[in-house]
């Protein structure tokens, strides 16, 4: 495993892990705020913004299969092309998305601890699963599968970018 690899792990973990405990404070402070400060005139109708409610928001993947769409159709479409600049904007989205799909689990992580630790009630994790392979596809395409590393399979990078190309579409239709 490469020293890149090992970095972007550790930054995936710590993305986690930050937005766990920071969600855990957000949600403490929201109920505080509600217990002790109700008739706080800044202080808006904070019910929206219970944990509970925020679940559907958390586990709604749409915009990030269309991102994932678009981003195989790109990786297709620069893989045909020959540019380091396009390359490395790739790899780099690559990474922003996997560190937003880490900071996603974190999210999800600290409201399933704060509704376990205030109510009792537990969450489904079997909704994670969707952002568990994207996280993996965003993962792979940052470090394995990188369009610079795909150039030296020589002629063989065009029948990948068609391929990819061809994905995008799929993945719209079939997440």
């Amino acid at each position: 495993m490469s020293q890149d690899t090992i970095e972007l792990v550790k930054v995936l973990l710590v993305t986690a892990l930050i937005m766990l405990v920071g969600t855990l404070a957000l949600f403490y402070l929201l109920l505080g705020i509600a217990t002790f400060g109700q008739d706080l005139p800044v202080i808006g109708d904070l019910a929206p913004y219970a944990p509970t409610d925020m679940i559907p928001q958390l586990v709604d993947m749409r915009p990030f299969v269309v991102v994932g769409a678009v981003f195989l159709v790109v990786c297709g479409l620069t893989l045909m092309l020959s540019s380091l600049t396009l390359d490395m904007a790739t790899a780099l989205f690559a990474k922003a998305a996997a560190m937003l799909l880490a900071a996603h689990f974190g999210i999800f992580a600290g409201t399933w601890l704060f509704v376990r630790l205030s109510s009792g009630n537990e969450l489904s994790i079997a909704s994670l699963n969707r952002p568990g392979i994207a996280l993996l596809a965003f993962f792979a395409f940052a470090t394995i599968f990188r369009n610079a590393a795909l150039r030296g399979l020589g002629a063989m990078r065009f029948a990948i970018a068609v391929l990819l190309i061809l994905l995008g579409p799929v993945v719209l239709v079939s997440l």
